[in-house]
């Protein structure tokens, strides 16, 4: 049975909302204090580029790794190669078997990067001025999938919505036992529908909501929790990002497991310093010793919501 047959969802105090912030006081009083803010920006001419009829006329050719959502921990997700086309066709007629975790989108399809490097997205003006690097990946949804709670690790996020809308429950850093975290990222819990008898501790971990809407971009700041439900035929796009003066993991860690803080803090720092190598063993032996050490709760089941 799906979740939202059950019952009407669980509902959380709003993230905040600012308009009209300019990038100085959005990195002074929600970068720098790691806090979460939708935004709005001015983009109708840049949605346009990356809505679903324009990729599906400019890119629908190209052959895609789409990921199948049955699964809800990322590790154990099939991924299915076809057409951009078949699968924006699929996501338009409500198939919610499969979407596009486009990680390696931007790079791999021929033209999408250099549209990109022509159109930067719009939230790219609320960078910080001492941004070092950045990260993206478009995303393609259809209504109805929803991700695993989750953090995103040591990098702060602005996920800005293109098409439909895309709902956000988000928790802090340290709410790491209330989650009841499966290996050092992911929680078995649907925020919209959490069973409490199971997971009775989520009670007290204070979660936020954001509904995302076309010409938003929500600041999920690093290490926050989030898990996202679909609730229109979706495209956004994140950016994660780093810059001189960031909150370190170790501040912005507090208050979670010892063990957990200590390596997501020594993981941070070898990436810091350019040791990519050493780094992703390091995450490769974190993962294998959770996988043979750590309880691997069931998730709770996803499925479309009757009351986004």
């Amino acid at each position: 049975m799906k979740a939202s047959a059950i019952a009407p969802r669980r509902r959380y105090p709003l993230v905040e909302r600012r308009e009209g912030i300019d990038r100085e006081s959005l990195e002074r009083d929600y970068l720098a204090r790691n806090r979460p803010v939708i935004v709005s920006v001015v983009d109708v001419a840049s949605r346009t580029h990356w809505d679903l009829a324009t990729l599906r006329a400019t890119y629908g050719d190209c052959a895609i790794d789409a990921e199948e959502t049955e699964q809800v921990y990322v590790g154990q997700r099939a991924r299915r190669r076809l057409p951009l086309s078949a699968l924006i066709d699929g996501v338009l007629a409500g198939d919610v078997a499969l979407r596009c975790k486009g990680l390696e989108l931007l790079s791999t399809i021929d033209g999408m990067k250099a549209q990109l490097a022509a159109s930067p997205p719009p939230s790219d003006r609320l960078l910080p001025t001492t941004t070092a690097s950045t990260r993206r990946a478009l995303w393609v949804a259809p209504k109805g999938t929803m991700s695993s709670f989750h953090h995103d690790g040591n990098s702060d996020n602005y996920n800005w919505q293109i098409e439909g809308e895309k709902l956000f429950v988000l928790a802090r850093p340290d709410r790491f036992d209330e989650l009841y975290a499966h290996g050092s990222a992911e929680s078995p819990i649907n925020p919209f529908h959490p069973d409490l008898g199971r997971f009775p501790r989520f009670a007290s971990a204070a979660p936020l909501e954001a509904t995302l809407r076309p010409g938003e971009v929500l600041l999920v700041p690093k290490y926050w929790w989030h898990c996202v439900y679909t609730a229109q035929p979706s495209v956004n796009l994140n950016t994660w990002f780093s810059f001189r003066g960031e909150i370190s993991p170790w501040r912005a860690l507090a208050g979670a497991p010892l063990l957990h803080r200590s390596c997501a803090a020594l993981a941070a720092e070898m990436k810091r310093r350019e040791l990519f190598r050493l780094a992703s063993a390091t995450r490769r032996l974190w993962y294998a010793a959770y996988e043979r050490l750590a309880d691997h709760p069931r998730p709770e089941p996803r499925g479309e919501l009757l009351d986004p």
